[in-house]
């Protein structure tokens, strides 16, 4: 079934047939927490208790539902939010979601709930959330609740696993979009009901951002649509999940795909020279600064990257600048111990790959692939540029990584300009 709401096209619902019957007899909710998951029952445990502590401390007054959109999993996910004892102002609502397997479409249907019961705040946490705390749940849900249509978390984390977000999320959507939102990939984030439909309702849900490109484009709409945005230090986060350099990583592919196509779908947004500064304001405390260790993980990232490199070296030819190319294979050639992959070299070959994905003159799925081990470089770089260092003192280092995407967007512009890309392409949705 479809619906034309908002003039566009969302295909087939989130959510299944007992979702929409228990979401009538709900009717109605003040706040819709969500948490999307599948196979997490080793970490889910630590999230719904911190979630439940934070309803019963901060808002033992509101009417809430607790939701659950799971992929079908085969664990004891759905039992532990199922098992999970809740206060009494909240309602349960377990449904496994409809359409393509991944992360995104488990959060449309959450959204989708949160437009069809008309909630004041829907408060999305990721099923493994290390470091999480029941303060998190009003420092999200906080800004909403106050009049905001979105606010997104901002963490303390390792290197390692800030490596995605300091290194190209951010700086790339900084670069396009002139906003300073320091963590578009945040894996916890609250929305106005409203925000919710719209956001369930768009024409995407048949792309990557079913999968792991939800966050990146989810954040990125909110700023760049005018929405009042805000974002929260939630303070210490935990270790990411998966296997360091795993030369299929969707996290990182999707990712990587979902902030190429910001590029075509949002360029009448970025092409402009007059386009306005987009300030996201900063809601509650500052977390102290502090150290914080990852995973001894450089020899498996560097052994990745050499091997990600001869896997795609077809591909990487063809999208990098023949130059580029050659710096790349050289450094990789270097001893383990005299690596280094220099921040203005990964900006040009971040966007000669933007440029090469948006051209539409390969198959773009590989270009996001063959990025797998150019980042895998950069990771093993910024580990050691920033050795020793707690995040506020990193942010030296993230700032020389956007003036360099800056500085390397003067020729990406002028390329763009040269190609003739996709011309099918809604400005407002995919």
């Amino acid at each position: 079934m479809a619906n034309h709401d908002l003039g566009i096209l969302m295909y087939e619902s989130g959510l299944d047939n007992e979702a929409h019957r228990e979401l009538n007899r709900i009717g109605r909710a003040d706040m819709l927490i969500g948490i999307p998951t599948h196979r997490n029952a080793r970490t889910l445990g630590e999230v719904v208790a911190a979630v439940v502590e934070g309803i019963a401390t901060y808002f033992p007054d509101r009417r809430i539902v607790l939701m659950n959109a799971d992929g079908g999993s085969s664990d004891e996910t759905v039992e532990v939010i199922a098992n999970a004892p809740t206060p009494l102002n909240v309602v349960k609502l377990l449904t496994v979601y409809q359409g393509q397997t991944g992360k995104g479409s488990s959060i449309r249907a959450i959204l989708e709930a949160a437009g069809r019961l008309n909630v004041k705040a829907c408060v999305v946490f990721e099923a493994q959330a290390p470091g999480i705390t029941a303060e998190w749940l009003p420092s999200l849900a906080g800004p909403v609740l106050h009049g905001d249509a979105a606010t997104f978390g901002c963490y303390h984390r390792s290197a390692y696993s800030a490596a995605l977000n300091d290194n190209l999320s951010y700086p790339f959507v900084r670069a396009f979009f002139n906003t300073d939102l320091r963590d578009p990939l945040a894996p916890e984030f609250a929305v106005s009901g409203a925000l919710a439909a719209q956001l369930a309702s768009c024409d995407v849900w048949e792309t990557n951002i079913a999968r792991y490109g939800v966050n990146a484009w989810l954040s990125t709409f909110a700023v760049i649509h005018r929405h009042q945005v805000s974002q929260v230090d939630l303070g210490y986060r935990g270790e990411i999940s998966g296997d360091p350099g795993a030369l299929l990583d969707p996290r990182i592919i999707h990712t990587t795909m979902a902030l190429f196509r910001l590029l075509s779908a949002e360029r009448s947004r970025w092409e402009r020279d007059d386009a306005p500064p987009l300030h996201v304001p900063l809601k509650g405390g500052h977390c102290k600064d502090r150290e914080v260790p990852g995973p001894d993980c450089e020899a498996v990232l560097l052994a990745s990257m050499r091997e990600g490199l001869e896997r795609y070296s077809d591909q990487l030819s063809e999208v990098l600048l023949p130059e580029r190319l050659e710096r790349v294979l050289s450094l990789a050639a270097a001893s383990d111990s005299e690596f280094t992959f220099p921040i203005p070299l990964w900006a040009e070959c971040v966007l000669d790959m933007a440029l090469s994905y948006n051209a539409g003159e390969g198959d773009p799925d590989r270009v996001a692939e063959a990025m797998l081990p150019v980042f895998f470089g950069r990771t093993v770089s910024y580990i050691r540029e920033t050795q020793g260092m707690p995040p506020a003192q990193r942010e030296r280092t993230v700032r020389r990584i956007v003036k360099a995407f800056m500085q390397a967007r003067i020729a990406f512009d002028r390329a763009w300009q040269e190609h003739v890309f996709w011309e099918d392409v809604d400005d407002r949705f995919w």
